[in-house]
């Protein structure tokens, strides 16, 4: 397994697309063959040393075959090098910045970028003590005072684990559709272990939901000064937004979470973090444009 997040140490590891094949046969295979097609699990050789022949149905998969590495528009080493990028770097990149230093396309940096923010889906659940609140993301517009209307923003929850000296652990980002009690008791239920202890300010959908008897503690607000940390939060989502990608679109916001979630939650143990979005990578079914497209709509 790679533990590292230089790029010297990394250069050296992955020096061409053979080391970057044999590294996923190794994780791909290691405990063993199974067919994808017939659920064999004897294999023969097959055409290369990065693919494995079924003995009963003789089909011959690549080590790429059934993961987000499938039908890859470049040379696996350039693949690699983008998810080295998109994992080791505390704050990430661009698809702009990322197609100048691998040296593709931005459509291709771009298309590849959505499938690995596919591998970073957030699906640890938020434990302990957890403050949760919500926020709109604004958009340029001619109107001064826009407030919250959603024709014009997008609103999104955001939870957070507090822990006992007062820091931020495990968070969790959700796009939403409005602020209504409905949709933010399905928000928290998606987040949120359903034995943890949930704290909110008095916002009048919060209320209705401690009235169904949902176990959250409401508390004023005070400006703010009552919920620190998870402002604290809110604010360095936002700012990363803006600061790296510069432009985004509505559609998008549930994958620039799930990256920004992804790193943040792992920003302990960030010399594993290539090896595990190259295990979710493995992990997870091919996902061509018109998937990522169906994912959006």
């Amino acid at each position: 397994m790679f533990k590292g997040i230089g790029i010297l140490e990394f250069q050296k590891k992955f020096f061409d697309n053979e080391a970057c094949f044999e590294y996923l046969v190794d994780y791909k295979w290691s405990n063993g063959f199974r067919c994808t097609r017939c659920g064999c699990t004897e294999s023969l050789k097959g055409k290369t040393r990065f693919h494995k022949r079924c003995k009963e149905c003789k089909y011959d998969e690549s080590v790429t075959a059934n993961t987000l590495f499938h039908d890859t528009k470049m040379p696996i080493l350039k693949a690699f090098h983008m998810l080295f990028r998109l994992s080791a770097k505390k704050k990430g990149m661009s698809t702009t910045e990322l197609a100048c230093e691998v040296g593709v396309e931005q459509k291709t940096a771009w298309l590849f970028k959505r499938k690995v923010q596919v591998a970073m889906k957030q699906e640890e659940m938020l434990n302990g003590n957890v403050d949760v609140d919500e926020t709109v993301l604004g958009f340029h517009t001619d109107r001064a005072h826009c407030g919250r209307n959603l024709e014009i923003r997008k609103a999104l929850m955001i939870g957070a684990e507090i822990l006992p000296d007062g820091r931020t652990g495990s968070i969790r980002l959700q796009d939403i559709k409005d602020f209504k009690a409905n949709t933010l008791q399905s928000a928290i239920e998606n987040m949120v272990e359903p034995l943890a202890s949930i704290r909110s300010d008095e916002y009048k959908s919060y209320k209705t939901l401690q009235i169904r008897g949902m176990n959250i503690k409401l508390e004023n607000s005070q400006k703010g000064q009552a919920f620190l940390e998870i402002h604290r939060q809110i604010m360095q989502f936002k700012n990363w937004l803006i600061g790296i990608h510069h432009k985004w679109s509505r559609q998008h916001l549930h994958a620039y979470a799930d990256e920004y979630v992804f790193r943040f939650n792992r920003r302990n143990c960030r010399g594993r973090i290539f090896h595990s979005l190259i295990e979710r990578m493995i992990g997870a079914s091919p996902h061509p444009y018109p998937k990522l497209k169906s994912l959006c709509a």
